[in-house]
């Protein structure tokens, strides 16, 4: 049996805890289009309780970086040894949630050479473990250093991806029909659902009632208050975060959002860390030296120099909520899949909101995909 909560704003799970003696069966479905994801490089949860803020001092994402400074930190967290033991219990309920999500929502993914529409309008799961290397540094962030410490306050050692490829009106009621299927089997139980929107909530994915809905399963069937919610990064990041409790307590996350989304969201994650203060993989260098020309040079707010990177702060985040747009819209067309994207650029940016802009071209995220791609290249050779 699994349980499932939200991505997005937890501060306590569900404590109770069932048996799960009875594997579950499930067939292979050979022409469903998986991919799993190719690195941690992303936390599908923030425990705000209203979306995260990047002038938040909370750590929310991942870090994978092997600054002095990590590993120093590292030294006051779990050990290795036990990082890798928890590490396996959560990719065994990953084998779980992926064997259940799977045979629930075959029917709904796209078939080869077929286009997503409202019968098959699931483009692609993804399924990741953290890594051992993340559940230290997640762990050391929180001031972590036994195992109970850690199952209990990380929430997102699994996490998957149900990624839309059709926005045709229902299709993302049809997945959560089939997820509250789920529910009603007893094969999950959901804790706590979040309903990412923009600030104008144009664009949902869906109603806050359909959601609703699902909570309300959870609730009968578990005896549980599922906790519900909509939350407005100022980012303008736009997605359903559901958090998962398994049998044994560990805990996982499930978004659902459309395909534009998906991609920039990989891409806007990057940059996302940095402006949080957060540490990114060795390979992500020259993005890391680009946007840290927003952040400030000293800790006095009144320096010249700091007010004028504030400023170019708070535009570089106008135009991430910008580009979430656009790529919401994109959706509402036609999605582009299978080549490389086009996001919004500042001179695009600038046009529409009819200002002038004192971003440089490298902040352009056209520009910084470019970067992150040659990084993931290089990150990738370097695994073989």
């Amino acid at each position: 049996m699994i349980k499932i909560f939200n991505f997005s704003n937890v501060n306590s799970a569900t404590s109770s805890k069932v048996n799960a003696k009875n594997a579950l069966s499930i067939p292979h479905f050979s022409n469903v289009k998986l991919r799993p994801l190719l690195f941690d490089t992303i936390s599908f949860t923030s425990k705000s309780g209203k979306g995260v803020s990047l002038d938040d001092t909370e750590n929310t994402f991942r870090e994978s970086s092997q600054d002095s400074k990590e590993m120093q930190s590292k030294a006051r967290s779990i050990t290795s040894r036990l990082a890798h033991i928890i590490f396996k219990e959560a990719d065994y309920n990953r084998s779980q949630m992926k064997r259940v999500l799977l045979q629930s929502l075959a029917p709904l993914i796209q078939r080869e050479g077929l286009m997503c529409d409202y019968e098959h309008p699931i483009y692609r799961p993804e399924f990741r473990t953290k890594s051992p290397n993340s559940i230290r540094e997640k762990a050391s962030q929180k001031h972590l250093q036994t195992k109970e410490g850690v199952i209990d306050n990380i929430h997102d050692l699994v996490g998957a991806r149900i990624i839309l490829g059709s926005n045709q009106t229902g299709c993302a009621e049809r997945v959560i029909d089939k997820l509250i299927e789920c529910v009603n089997s007893g094969k999950f139980k959901i804790v706590e659902i979040e309903n990412h929107v923009s600030s104008d909530r144009k664009g949902a994915y869906i109603s806050q009632t359909k959601l609703h809905k699902l909570a309300q399963a959870s609730s009968d069937r578990y005896g549980i208050i599922v906790r519900e919610g909509t939350s407005r990064r100022e980012t303008g990041y736009m997605g359903i975060h559901l958090l998962v409790e398994f049998p044994d307590g560990i805990t996982g996350e499930i978004q659902i959002l459309g395909h534009d989304v998906a991609v920039f969201k990989e891409l806007e994650d990057v940059p996302y860390k940095i402006l949080l203060g957060k540490s990114v993989d060795k390979e992500y260098g020259e993005i890391k030296r680009i946007i840290s020309s927003l952040l400030p040079v000293n800790d006095d707010p009144l320096d010249p120099e700091n007010i004028e990177r504030l400023k170019k702060k708070k535009e570089f985040i106008a135009y991430t909520a910008a580009a979430y747009r656009h790529e919401r819209e994109k959706e509402f067309s036609s999605t582009n899949k299978g080549i490389i994207p086009v996001f919004l650029t500042l001179e695009e940016f600038s046009a529409a909101y009819k200002r002038k802009t004192h971003l440089g071209s490298e902040l352009d995220f056209n520009n910084l995909y470019k970067l992150k791609m040659f990084a993931d290249i290089k990150k990738r050779n370097s695994l073989k």
